[in-house]
């Protein structure tokens, strides 16, 4: 596949190869680094790319200097270093301050050189995992198709592109470019194409382009030189023996790999099995989104994590936090009360600040959660700070299989049930590992009385076929159709209601978002189509087809081919499966529409930043410690629902002024109770299933359930402010 050609120019080149040097002091290195900010905001980005290099030279003895420019106003300066954070190694923080640029900008040039600069970090990093790439992948397609800058979205697919060569950001590049009316947008959609190998529709455009002086002339010149020489060794020679030699239609890979040992400048990098497995990869992901080759470690890490929701590790929910100087640590922000971290005393908010041997000081989150994790009955050694030690203290903890929470549930005031279920793993696996399952959480909520039950679907990206089918035969009747599969053209297979042990006749919400995929698609969707249940929420994600593993015999089973085998439909005879032409156009976009449409709050930037500010201080977790044991009922009242009244926490008005913050007392009632619940959870070992107080969409869903069950919601004073709220 060819890769930007970009890159042989030095504007371009100063990114994707610049080394990292260690500064000889970061007293040094830190002057140097306000001289260059100084310098990019001076002359408005004029050089950023010479000024990025720079400060990749200085390395890491300067990085907390460098992150003060993330609170400047200049947005290339915010640029610079969001590039620097990613490329030495903090790529969720440089990814989260590249975010801001091109999403919050208001300046069109601003927005899009952040874009174009989260594009060439993913196109030049060779170190991210499978994982890693499907995460960022999933995130930029989804920040592409909501950009209302047209070059942004262009920019940001291609570094979607870049990280799996999946045909959706490539049909949507070719969208744009038949779509736009803007020159610099159809020349740059034009390049990205160029870059993804997909000539057909561009070659009399690049012609066009190739007549211009300048860079992107050059680049189109490149690009078609290039493509006119994959046409040739493409080509089969017209002979008798190359007609009917199947082989010869794979020749070209066979000379590409010869090519490559001649001539590549780093021969240690060329190794056959690699490269064949990249092909692989290529050539299926080529075809679909779901599509793709795993090897044994990818299959184990789906079957294990994503399924079974189980892995060897500390039993721990961690994140980077900021301390008051700028320094981000690794931080439990919850830990799994059955897991081993819990056990030997490690709670919410402490932080890790050694990793067998290694500080955890402004490190890559990911990496870290690689060194915690293990195989099940390892030693790991971690050193842990909590506000009130005099100093950090040392714990070995053994690793082990962790079991997640798949189900959790709750009833609610009016004795509405509300039941989350995170993925649709093996319900006899779960009831055997647990003790509970989602039918034993059904059963229990039934028999305490339960009027109408919540479904929580959330975040669920499906699983396993047959538990989706067999929880809708928890609430449909016995033979309702649930899908049915098509493929090449005729019906395959049909999938209908069974008869349960346990069925639930009571009335139903069901609750999605742009993240509920593939079985929580099937199930919120035969649901809704037999009006056996209300959606609401958002969009659902828009995955409807089939996927089987088929182990590659020529690996010996060791690796396997995930393969797209047919698509389902629901009962009303739709599919959820977002449609693509071969032009690239959309022609169906997919996903189950809820009934009633909940967004989601936007985010407030602002008061996001003020609650890291005053989560560094530490005096709020402060006033946690030292008032829990006294006013612990209170707490955990609070904990539940604190209606919004900032009086109800002891000595509130003392703590605000404090403070010294422009966050409101209500804001900071907000953070305070996000402390709080975190300590109930700690001393009940047990985590909340919901919250409803902050959470509107369940707001919704709690009242379309009341009004299923013909329950009055503002009889009970936990429901009285959304409820007033939701009916003006």
């Amino acid at each position: 596949m060819i890769k930007r050609l970009a890159w042989t120019s030095s504007l371009l080149a100063t990114v994707a190869i610049a080394a990292l040097a260690l500064a000889s002091s970061a007293q040094d290195g830190g002057g140097k680094i306000v001289q260059i900010l100084d310098r990019i905001e001076e002359s408005k980005g004029a050089t950023l790319w010479e000024d990025i290099r720079e400060l990749e030279e200085i390395g890491q003895g300067a990085l907390a200097e460098a992150r003060k420019g993330l609170t400047r106003a200049d947005a290339n300066v915010r640029v610079a270093v969001g590039a620097l954070l990613y490329r030495l190694q903090q790529r969720d923080e440089g990814l989260e301050a590249l975010t801001k640029v091109f999403q919050d900008s208001k300046t069109p040039a601003a927005r899009r050189v952040a874009a174009q600069a989260t594009a060439m970090l993913f196109e030049s990093d060779a170190q991210l995992t499978p994982v890693q790439k499907r995460t960022h992948y999933d995130r930029l397609v989804s920040q592409a198709s909501s950009a209302k800058d047209e070059m942004v979205a262009v920019l940001l697919h291609r570094g979607a592109y870049a990280l799996t060569e999946s045909i959706v950001p490539r049909r949507a590049v070719r969208d744009l470019f038949d779509k736009t009316t803007h020159r610099q947008v159809k020349d740059e959609a034009a390049l990205a194409l160029a870059q993804m190998n997909t000539f057909q529709a561009i070659k009399t455009h690049l012609k066009e382009m190739a007549q211009r002086p300048g860079e992107q002339g050059r680049l189109a010149r490149a690009y078609l030189e290039v493509n006119k020489l994959m046409e040739s060794l493409n080509r089969v020679p017209d002979s008798k023996e190359g007609k009917d030699d199947k082989d010869s239609k794979y020749r070209v890979l066979d000379e590409i790999i010869d090519k490559l040992h001649a001539h590549y400048h780093d021969p240690s990098k060329i190794e056959d099995d690699g490269l064949i497995d990249a092909a692989a990869r290529g050539m299926l992901s080529s075809l679909d989104p779901y599509t793709a080759y795993y090897d044994e470690k990818m299959i184990d890490q789906l079957r294990q994590e994503e399924l079974e929701g189980h892995y060897g590790g500390i039993g721990a929910r961690v994140s980077m936090r900021r301390d008051k100087g700028g320094v981000t640590w690794l931080t439990i922000t919850e830990p799994i009360f059955s897991g081993p971290a819990y056990r030997s005393g490690l709670r919410s908010n402490d932080t890790i600040v050694e990793v067998e041997g290694d500080p955890t000081a402004n490190k890559d989150l990911s990496e870290l959660v690689r060194k915690l994790r293990g195989k099940p009955g390892t030693p790991v050694a971690i050193k842990v700070a909590r506000r009130g030690w005099t100093k950090p203290r040392e714990f070995k903890i053994v690793r082990e299989e962790v079991q997640l929470d798949i189900t959790t549930s709750q009833l609610l005031p009016g004795r509405i049930g509300y039941l989350n279920y995170a993925t649709f793993g093996d319900l006899d696996d779960e009831l055997k590992l647990k003790g509970a399952n989602l039918e034993t959480h059904l059963k229990t909520l039934r028999d305490r009385g339960m009027k109408a039950l919540i479904l929580d679907l959330r975040g669920n990206s499906g699983g396993y076929l047959r538990t989706a089918r067999r929880i809708a035969s928890l609430f449909l009747d016995r033979g309702q159709l649930i899908l049915k599969t098509r493929a090449r053209g005729k019906e395959v297979e049909r999938y209908v209601a069974e008869e349960p042990n346990l069925k639930i006749k009571l009335p139903m919400v069901v609750l999605v978002d742009g993240t509920s995929a593939s079985a929580s698609e099937i199930l919120a969707g035969c649901l809704q189509d037999h009006k056996r249940a209300i959606v609401v929420g958002e969009q659902t994600f828009g995955k409807g087809s089939v996927q089987d593993l088929k182990m590659m015999e020529s690996t010996g089973g060791r690796s396997a081919a995930r393969i797209t085998i047919a698509k389902w439909y629901l009962p009303s005879d739709r599919s959820v499966e977002k449609e693509v032409a071969s032009d690239g156009k959309v022609t169906v976009e997919g996903g189950v529409a809820p009934d009633v449409k909940v967004s989601v709050p936007e985010r407030d930037f602002w008061k996001e930043w003020e609650f890291e500010r005053l989560r560094a201080e530490g005096k709020i977790e402060e006033y946690v410690r030292k008032n829990f044991t006294a006013h612990r009922e209170t707490f955990e009242a609070l904990a539940e629902m604190d209606y919004g009244d900032p009086s109800r926490y002891p000595e509130f008005d003392k703590l605000y002024e404090s403070l010294d913050t422009k966050a409101s007392k209500d804001e900071v009632r907000e953070l305070l109770r996000d402390f709080v619940r975190m300590r109930v959870q700690d001393e009940r070992k047990k985590a909340f299933a919901m919250d409803y107080q902050t959470d509107v969409q369940l707001q919704r869903a709690i009242l379309e359930a009341c009004k299923l069950a013909d329950i009055e919601p503002s009889q009970f004073q936990e429901y009285g402010v959304f409820a007033a709220a939701n009916s003006k």
